[in-house]
């Protein structure tokens, strides 16, 4: 029984993730929904511009803290004593959500513009660029499995009864350009802005860092699992930046 219910939590916590996704998606491109990195809900704080500037950025670093705390290794080991290991990811996914709300519902949107190129020729590139970076999140998380990254592999395993087996060390594909192709799909779609607000430049400013910084701690994490490969690998491909000299140790 629990089997089967494992499996369902997983399945619900699947789409919500990716309803969180697209919504973020919306929320940074200032996008078809009602509450943006523009537009503030009715549950934001009214700010002044300093204020709402260290307001927002305490937002983005809870979100950014929750996805590495709870990606860690320690705290999954610790987490899965009271979590059963099938639903940790799917469970990571429900707090995901949760921070995002948080961020989406009490973000103080602060007035002003670097520029605006929305409706022209420029624009629309700028969109279809925004677009493109999101499909290539998407296209990356299969090439790393995207049913294990959004918890259902995990559930499945559990409910065959299978052994969680040790991956492989590979790198297929946008991985033999970049050791982060995900990192730098997002990164290039939060800087391809139609309009570039004075909140999407703070956004965009606090949240390269993050992955730059998140980078840095998990190349430290994939070197110790998995040794000689790794670090032969940063020898020849760059972190981020395609056609950028590699690290050499």
């Amino acid at each position: 029984m629990f089997r089967i219910l494992a499996m369902t939590y997983s399945i619900a916590c699947y789409f919500l993730g990716v309803a969180t996704l697209l919504y973020l998606i919306c929320f940074v491109g200032d996008l078809f929904v009602p509450y943006t990195i523009n537009t503030a809900s009715p549950l934001a704080p009214k700010l002044a511009t300093p204020l709402a500037l260290i307001w927002n950025l305490g937002l983005l670093v809870l979100w950014g803290s929750q996805h590495t705390i709870m990606a860690s290794k320690p705290f999954k080991k610790w987490w899965t004593r009271f979590v059963p290991a099938a639903v940790e990811r799917s469970t990571y996914l429900v707090f995901v959500a949760a921070m995002t709300a948080l961020l989406v519902f009490f973000w103080v949107p602060v007035e002003g513009a670097i520029w605006t190129t929305a409706g022209t020729l420029l624009g629309n590139i700028l969109l279809a660029a925004y677009a493109l970076g999101w499909v290539m999140v998407l296209f990356t998380t299969f090439l790393i499995n995207h049913f294990h990254l959004f918890g259902l592999q995990q559930a499945w395993k559990n409910i065959r009864t299978l052994d969680n087996k040790d991956a492989t060390f590979t790198t297929p594909l946008l991985y033999k350009l970049v050791r982060h192709p995900m990192m730098t799909a997002v990164l290039f779609a939060f800087w391809s802005a139609p309009d570039m607000t004075v909140n999407r430049l703070f956004f965009n400013l606090v949240m390269t860092a993050y992955v730059v910084i998140g980078v840095h701690y998990e190349e430290k994490t994939l070197v110790d699992d998995l040794g000689d490969d790794y670090r032969n690998y940063r020898k020849t491909t760059p972190s981020l930046i395609p056609g950028r000299k590699a690290k050499s140790s």
